[in-house]
């Protein structure tokens, strides 16, 4: 499906809840894991140039991003992702990290080179999402791939071991399941089926 034209997208993210005790369940079922950080849901359009940084929060028509102003680094970064569309989901930890600012982690990819990615699979998004950028150095849950930047790592197996070694910026788990779709991203909803998060229930969320 072609995407040639500024218009918002929905990123996918879960809604489902569930406990500590049900990780097993989503890894004998093939789910994959990403570690959850405690930030802002962030969705990135970038063409040439034109890097437009949005919320998932209902102000997806009024100017840009309501909760953080980019650092030059971020701009210029993205400015570099093509001259067709591309757009990234990634969590912003600013305003919830105390001790981090103004870092990006992303985690999906719903538009290529001017095509949204309608029908790939989480895991073919996420060898795309991979292959994109060398990383610079990486961590037991991401890549780093410029300052202020870097891209989630996913793991089929040690769910309750890495949900056990969270980091105080970590919210918990989002599990998702590889072999899912993805469905256009003109709702809030449409790609809620296919992922579940696991939080840390201790934790005081800022949302």
């Amino acid at each position: 499906m072609k995407y040639t034209d500024y218009s918002y997208l929905w990123p996918p993210r879960p809604e489902t809840k569930v406990p500590r005790s049900m990780l097993g369940f989503y890894q004998n079922r093939g789910y994959w894991g990403q570690v959850k950080k405690n930030g802002t849901c962030t969705v990135i359009f970038a063409r040439g140039l034109e890097v437009i940084f949005k919320t998932r929060h209902l102000d997806i028509d009024s100017g840009d991003h309501r909760m953080w102003t980019p650092l030059q680094e971020h701009t210029r970064f993205f400015q570099s992702a093509g001259t067709e569309w591309n757009v990234f989901v990634a969590e912003l930890l600013h305003s919830k990290t105390p001790h981090i600012k103004n870092e990006l982690y992303i985690f999906d990819q719903i538009v290529d080179a001017g095509e949204h990615l309608v029908g790939m699979t989480f895991s073919e998004r996420q060898a795309l999402l991979h292959k994109r950028w060398k990383p610079i150095s990486e961590t037991y849950d991401q890549y780093r791939i410029a300052p202020y930047i870097s891209v989630a790592k996913s793991f089929a197996s040690g769910f309750d071991e890495a949900y056990t070694h969270l980091n105080r910026e970590d919210e918990g788990l989002v599990l998702k399941d590889p072999k899912a779709p993805l469905r256009a991203c003109f709702k809030q909803d449409s790609n809620n089926a296919w992922q579940a998060k696991c939080r840390v229930p201790t934790k005081n969320y800022g949302f």
